[in-house]
């Protein structure tokens, strides 16, 4: 112990840990990764290091040659329970399928699930068709992981106690999101100090120093922290209570900063990558500001709502970064969810671990979390969202507010709220349109003035919802706060497939249908109008012209748009097919500098006519990679080289974004 006092004492011995984690920062990062499968690989032997169950697919984790992370797909509830009976972590398996290399995101403010995964030294994915049992695991680390994963199979408990929160209704961790209360299920030093505190009260009643008591609760949490694995915020708590209870117990000369310095190498050394997550700025950013800033003697009540306030104030420039939103209301949220859930909820998952019989009541307790939640996330007055900017001004922010913390100078406090005011209103000065890379299917926004329409949102694809997962975070990130006209071409899958998620979740003004019969989705839809013929729909410098009639096939019926703008035009033609392209062509004239090409290249539409009458100086096709029908069509695309119109494709440029003062195109995977 003398020698850890001389470590954390000295600042030499800081400045060698501060040369070590940039040493074995460069080791770990700089080098090429270790890759050992192609594409043309079609089988993994490893064993399973980790597995996520949802009702029908499993996620594994395989360490093999190199770590491979594969999806199977049940195809029964028997196979399921089977696959459960049978496979364990620690498993050596064979796995056969179809290995590929994760793609990068069609749109940048997308969750960049290649990058992410990269992070974790994966590098490869296999869609997997067979799954063999090699040998059972021998490795007592994996059985005492799977033991605690079958044991443990409340969702909330799981979360709670594990970490693991895939269990947990999607639509409620999104509530937990947006009210700004996901922190409380990340397990750090709150959840680290609860489980302290209630060992040393056990303890408590021995006649055991203080200083036993915690050579007792140290190799607990550590076990507890293996058996969990590690985060940002994991390693963060189960520094800051080694580190400062070292200091308390020994009465250490050493300051707070160099202590939380120390945790933030620590980290650093056991992970590089942990500086690219949104977890370590919240864990790391929020505590030290609550260390540093935090009153001491108040009440509990106003120390909760300090610390509540704090805490919102700290994570703004985080949460504008990685979410493009702040939740004003979370303040409030967090005067009855902080203490809810650490001391009721946290302390009781730990008694329903060993008393089962309690778990009829936590689950009641937990039910009032959830619902409570859901209904919260849906009053919007408290959020408000802003569009991404350069990481400089998420810095002056962060700058701002540290400052008002420590001097809480009036000029300052004017200075910020300039900011936030030139920041929030930034997008009324922009104008653009962007074909949406939604995969197989349509979605194109226009901006102007302050003013969007959305015509489709795409369909839902097998990883999610489309507009969660691409539509959602692009809005945000431009700083749109509504759809004021939802303009949708068809009633097909891939045009409206998302529409019912995009309106709960967005406000929306208007909607409009094409004419023709309404299908089940359409039908679910409030508030419709219909675009008829001739309907004229300006928006911002905008203005939509809807050219189409109604016909018996639901393609043949689709919107057709001429879109007018003093600098540009554009013509929308959602799927409808040659008859129909030479029949708006014999009842209107204009001409094009744009052309969404119809159907999504299909041999069916963009005929010669279409494209001689025309002459669009570019043509964009909305596509899926390796979609099953095979588009855009070879004809197609002879079609457009004949004719000398250049084309762009969602699947090689991603989204595409055109800007009509200038007329340039920019492509997002460029």
């Amino acid at each position: 112990m003398n020698k850890l006092k001389t470590l954390l004492q000295s600042n030499k011995y800081i400045i060698i840990l501060l040369l070590v984690t940039i040493l074995i920062t460069c080791i770990r990062v700089i080098p090429s990764p270790n890759i050992c499968y192609t594409e043309k690989d079609n089988k993994v032997i490893g064993i399973i290091t980790k597995e996520i169950i949802k009702d029908d697919y499993v996620t594994i984790e395989i360490k093999g040659e190199e770590t491979v992370r594969g999806t199977y797909y049940f195809n029964t509830k028997e196979e399921k329970e089977n696959y459960q009976d049978k496979y364990q972590l620690g498993d050596k398996i064979k796995v056969l399928g179809k290995i590929k290399v994760p793609e990068t995101p069609g749109t940048k403010t997308s969750f960049n699930y290649k990058k992410y995964l990269e992070r974790k030294n994966i590098y490869h994915l296999i869609e997997i068709t067979s799954i063999k049992k090699i040998e059972d695991n021998r490795n007592v680390y994996y059985q005492g992981k799977d033991i605690i994963k079958n044991y443990i199979t409340n969702p909330y408990i799981k979360s709670f106690l594990l970490g693991d929160d895939s269990n947990i209704k999607e639509e409620a961790i999104d509530s937990y999101n947006e009210n700004g209360i996901s922190h409380l299920f990340a397990i750090s030093g709150m959840h680290f100090q609860i489980l302290s505190t209630m060992i040393l009260k056990l303890l408590s009643k021995t006649n055991l120093k203080d200083k036993t008591k915690y050579k007792i609760i140290i190799p607990i949490l550590l076990l507890y922290t293996a058996l969990i694995g590690l985060t940002a915020s994991i390693i963060r708590g189960i520094l800051f209570f080694f580190l400062f209870s070292i200091k308390k117990l020994y009465h250490l000369n050493i300051s707070k900063t160099k202590l939380i310095l120390i945790t933030i190498l620590i980290t650093i050394i056991i992970n590089p990558y942990y500086v690219t997550e949104v977890a370590f700025y919240y864990s790391f950013i929020i505590s030290i500001g609550l260390i540093y800033f935090m009153p001491k003697n108040n009440s509990y009540l106003k120390t909760l709502l300090i610390s509540s306030t704090l805490a919102f104030l700290l994570s703004i420039p985080i949460s504008l970064y990685y979410f493009y939103q702040i939740n004003i209301l979370s303040i409030i949220y967090n005067l009855f969810y902080i203490p809810y859930i650490n001391m009721i909820i946290f302390p009781l998952s730990i008694l329903t671990l060993l008393l089962p019989i309690l778990e009829p009541f936590y689950n009641f307790l937990t039910s009032i979390l959830e619902k409570s939640s859901i209904f919260l996330s849906n009053i919007k007055i408290g959020i408000f969202i802003f569009p991404k900017v350069s990481i400089t001004i998420y810095i002056i922010y962060l700058v701002l507010i540290i400052l008002i913390m420590k001097k809480r100078k009036k000029r300052v406090i004017t200075l910020l709220l300039l900011l936030i005011f030139i920041h929030y209103y930034l997008p009324y000065t922009k104008e653009y349109i962007k074909v949406i890379d939604v995969g197989q299917g349509d979605s194109i926004l226009f901006y102007s003035k302050g003013k969007t329409a959305l015509i489709d949102t795409g369909g839902k694809y097998k990883e999610g919802s489309v507009a969660k997962y691409i539509t959602m975070p692009l809005l945000k990130s431009l700083g749109i706060r509504k759809i004021d006209k939802l303009l949708l071409s068809h009633g097909d899958k891939d045009h409206i497939g998302d529409a019912i998620y995009l309106i709960e979740k967005y406000q929306v003004d208007e909607i409009y249908l094409n004419l023709g019969q309404k299908n089940e989705v359409e039908k679910l839809l409030p508030n419709t109008k219909t675009a008829y013929q001739d309907l004229t729909l300006p928006v911002g410098n905008f203005i939509f012209y809807q050219l189409n009639k109604e016909y018996k096939e639901e393609n043949n019926s689709s919107s057709v748009y001429y879109v007018e703008h003093p600098n540009l035009t554009l013509l929308l033609t959602g799927d409808i097919p040659k008859e129909v392209e030479d029949e708006i062509l014999n009842h209107y004239t204009f001409t094009i500098d744009i052309l969404k090409v119809g159907h999504h290249g299909s041999d069916t539409s963009t005929g010669n006519n279409l494209l001689k009458t025309l002459k669009p100086s570019l043509a964009i096709i909305s596509v899926g990679k390796d979609n099953s029908y095979n588009h855009p069509s070879p004809k197609t695309l002879t079609r457009l080289n004949k004719t000398n119109t250049p084309y762009l494709t969602t699947i090689k440029s991603g989204t595409i974004t055109i800007i009509p003062k200038t007329q340039e195109v920019i492509e997002d995977r460029k």
